[in-house]
């Protein structure tokens, strides 16, 4: 029988990842498979073929792996896009032996314990945290932390249950709601939220990420993602910039890279999310060991004319494309930006308004009906809007907030709940 190669994505049909499944053709003249729990009823039929499994389920995937190796269909390599895809790619790629990462990369790229621990060791400048499972180790946490403090589930993303408390009666109620959006979303993404993180707070704004090309011995900064978030105690993504306005700082690359060298990523693109303390102290708040959510991939690929997945499918290919991220150069600036409408009931969504152009793609996913909250993580949002513009800023510009704001605005109309 003859033998078959494929590339395997995970998490490659995920909202705003659309164009990995292009940046993957590009890396490679292979076939390119991706997963679903029921693939005959889903709705993405752009990819090569959709394998029945569950992309976050090791076991699944290594069943309906091996069914089709009898029929002569093999993988190349297994992909990871997402932060619950990094363990179950890491496993299958390990139990197949066909490389990916090491063994404890992706434990410390998930467990945010761990990998607090694993940068601590390796000097890189991180918040103190303690791990906690009942209140009253919260309580203790606090005391020896110091408050302010952040309350975070140590295995979630996409902000849901990180809360910012002032006060230890504040600690208890983010405790209860960090477990409250683990017991609603949890099973979804196979967290285990059984833990939680008490974290030092960094008192500032200003934060970005670091989009990071690592391989075996170095690693080659792409961009610098300026980011902006929600009014405290959430932390919710509202909105991304790129090139961010302190891309090719040599300090701050410094930084991303050493990040990721502390948890052992020797491949693809990673995620160093980075604050800076008043002083100016920069301190790195979390690694993920895959390429940026949100749509950052595509605002990369359209400020650099590179499509990032590219890089990151074609590193776990075994290519070197580190020279190809030390060239890149950035003609334009792009961003996306969440489109937030008051709290209250939507009334009405006006969608045919003129619109700016700057605009390039907005979607718009609230309805009449919905219920709009504060913005608390990425299951708050009522849509998205991206945004281009012909120059470089030297300076964080606040332009993607204030247009995603007036357009959500003008489009929401919104009115009270009742009692």
């Amino acid at each position: 029988m003859p033998r078959n190669e494929y590339v395997l994505l995970l998490g490659a049909d995920q909202y705003l990842r659309e164009r990995a499944l292009l940046g993957a053709k590009q890396a490679t003249d292979l076939p390119v498979w991706a997963a679903a729990k029921d693939a005959v009823r889903t709705s993405n039929r752009m990819f090569d073929y959709m394998l029945s499994a569950d992309p976050m389920d090791s076991d699944s995937l290594l069943k309906a792996i091996r069914a089709h190796s009898e029929q002569g269909w093999h993988p190349r390599m297994v992909v990871p896009l997402n932060d619950w895809t990094v363990e179950s790619a890491n496993a299958v790629n390990r139990a197949l032996r066909l490389g990916g990462l090491g063994a404890s990369v992706a434990v410390n790229a998930r467990n945010k314990y761990a990998m607090k621990k694993a940068l601590l060791a390796a000097g890189v400048s991180t918040p103190r945290g303690q791990l906690v499972e009942t209140e009253q180790e919260l309580l203790d946490a606090v005391e020896a932390v110091g408050l302010p403090a952040v309350i975070k589930p140590y295995d979630f993303g996409g902000s849901g249950g990180v809360v910012l408390a002032t006060t230890r009666e504040e600690a208890v109620a983010g405790l209860a709601e960090a477990k409250g959006v683990v017991a609603q979303h949890g099973s979804s993404y196979h967290i285990r939220g059984d833990k939680y993180l008490v974290e030092q707070f960094i008192d500032s704004d200003d934060e970005v990420s670091v989009e990071v090309l690592c391989g075996a011995g170095r690693s080659q900064v792409l961009t610098v993602t300026d980011k902006y978030l929600s009014p405290r105690p959430w932390f919710a993504e509202m909105a991304h910039l790129v090139p961010g306005h302190r891309t090719g700082d040599p300090v701050l690359a410094g930084l991303a890279v050493r990040a990721c060298a502390a948890l052992g990523i020797d491949r693809g693109l990673a995620h160093v999310e980075i604050k800076f303390a008043a002083d100016g102290t920069a301190w790195v708040i979390e690694v993920a060991a895959r390429p940026g959510g949100d749509g950052i991939m595509d605002q990369v690929e359209r400020a650099y004319s590179l499509n990032p997945y590219r890089l990151h499918v074609g590193s776990y290919l075994g290519h070197d494309l580190l020279d190809v991220v030390a060239g890149a150069v950035p003609t334009k600036t792009s961003a996306i930006a969440f489109l937030k409408a008051s709290p209250g009931r939507i009334q009405d969504v006006i969608d045919d308004n003129p619109l700016p152009p700057e605009v390039r793609h907005i979607n718009i996913s609230a309805r009449r009906g919905d219920l709009s909250q504060s913005a608390k993580n990425w299951s708050t949002r009522e849509g998205y809007v991206e945004l281009e513009w012909d120059e470089l800023f030297k300076e964080k510009t606040w332009l993607p907030v204030i247009m995603a704001k007036k357009l959500a605005d003008e489009m929401f109309v919104v009115g009270t709940v009742a009692p």
